[in-house]
């Protein structure tokens, strides 16, 4: 016996720490009313004193134990269930043969024994506790003076208890044998698969860091044409090129140039918004304060045309968001409005409603509508309701406002009905 098996004496499964620290506690109640019933019923059996109480409180003491939560006590619980039924079981013996083997005695004596064999789970364990109890057993009967017949029946019953206790007992420990090798090889399995996971998360890694290092190049490459498109505006703008022909035949051409240089400054934003907000690189510090007024206003300005009219109604307030993300939502609910619009002259309302621990916006529009089936559709990636070549969309607008507004802790839905327009909801928490 080495030191590896002293370390394994009287250890069990957390499972079965947990069931028998629950049977200890319930037989301290149960054994004290045994033995009080059995004194009540039977005056003249010999007891001994607070006997009953000492192992009542025995039990509960043990059985508590695990309440502790100590390692060094959890690791070895097996060892106090086996003293505790050990000598539990020694008193109950010793006391049996003080009362002449009577029975209503050697009925608890029995139950104690078969209960103590399918508690203590250890096969050394059980060995030294079953031979110590049949000799102790036989060493009573032995001793006392009983009729030959009795003795027999005492020492076969004893015997028929250990012996169907082993048998039971023996199947239990080839299902629990099982049992572990099953966990074992489930272990196995999961660990495989944990490392398999590991190198597709390598490997989804390395990808993701191919896919950033391509989105910068992108939107490097897009910016250029962008900055050298905003500094000819900005050139043709200047106040040497403004101020003489702020009236006259080239003003149309002027306020034409200003729109265009704020147009670029948008997509300058928007490439910059979508570019932070697919890498998640977009940070709380991000976000400000915006005046929403003057935000919707450049929005309206850019998209306002004379087959497109673009309302507000209410008071747009001030509030705390990113400045990029807020205008890639109105910038893709007013063009998601134009673009799947049916009508000769587009109408569009934008308005807020302020609740008490939010503002509720809306974006109405006078199109064709959309059906009820496809008011969640709409707001997957990808997903269009139209295939229509003249229609520039690659249904990511819709899926992009969801977003953008539920990551920021707020909702998004519609109410639409055919033939009779659409209104999109969005709110913004004021906190």
């Amino acid at each position: 016996m080495g030191k590896s098996f002293f370390r394994r004496l009287g250890r069990l499964e957390p499972f079965e720490i947990k069931n028998n620290s629950f049977v200890l506690r319930l037989i301290s109640p149960t054994l004290y009313l045994y033995i009080w019933l059995i004194e009540y019923l039977n005056p003249s059996i010999f007891i001994l004193p607070y006997s009953k109480g000492i192992f009542a409180v025995f039990f509960l003491v043990v059985g508590s134990l695990p309440l502790l939560k100590r390692e060094n006590i959890l690791a070895h619980y097996g060892l106090y269930i086996f003293l505790v039924f050990f000598s539990f079981q020694y008193y109950l013996t010793y006391t049996l043969a003080d009362n002449d083997f009577a029975i209503d005695c050697i009925l608890g004596t029995y139950i104690v024994m078969f209960g103590g064999i399918l508690t203590i789970n250890n096969n050394f364990l059980l060995l030294c506790y079953s031979t110590f109890q049949l000799l102790h057993m036989t060493y009573r009967v032995r001793t006392n003076t009983l009729d030959p017949t009795i003795e027999v029946a005492i020492l076969g019953s004893t015997i028929a208890i250990f012996t169907y206790s082993f048998i039971i007992l023996n199947g239990t420990l080839r299902h629990r044998k099982r049992l572990e090798n099953m966990n074992a090889q489930l272990g196995d399995k999961v660990k495989q698969r944990s490392r398999d996971l590991e190198e597709r998360a390598k490997e989804l890694y390395e990808s993701n860091k191919d896919l950033e290092d391509f989105a910068f190049i992108v939107s490097n490459d897009l910016k250029r044409p962008l900055r050298n498109i905003l500094n000819l505006a900005e050139w043709l703008t200047s106040t040497e090129n403004v101020k003489d022909n702020l009236h006259g035949e080239r003003a149309e051409i002027y306020e034409d140039l200003f729109i265009i240089k704020e147009q670029v400054l948008q997509m300058d934003m928007l490439i910059n918004g979508i570019l932070n907000y697919s890498l998640h690189l977009e940070k709380e510090k991000d976000v400000k304060e915006i005046d929403a007024d003057s935000l919707v206003k450049r929005v309206i300005m850019v998209n306002s045309s004379e087959y497109c009219e673009i309302t507000m109604r209410g008071d747009f307030p001030s509030l705390y968001f990113n400045e990029s993300q807020l205008l890639q939502v109105f910038q893709n609910l007013i063009q998601n409005a134009i673009k799947h619009n049916d009508k000769d002259k587009v109408f569009i309302e934008l308005s807020v409603v302020d609740e008490i621990d939010c503002y509720v916006f809306s974006v109405r529009d006078n199109g064709p509508g959309i059906e009820k089936k496809y008011h969640r559709k709409i707001f997957q990636l990808f997903q269009k309701l139209e295939l229509k070549s003249h229609i520039d969309s690659i249904g990511i607008g819709l899926a992009l406002v969801r977003k953008i507004i539920e990551r920021n802790g707020g909702e998004v839905w519609l109410e639409s009905k055919l033939g009779e327009g659409t209104t999109f909801y969005f709110t913004i928490r004021k906190d």
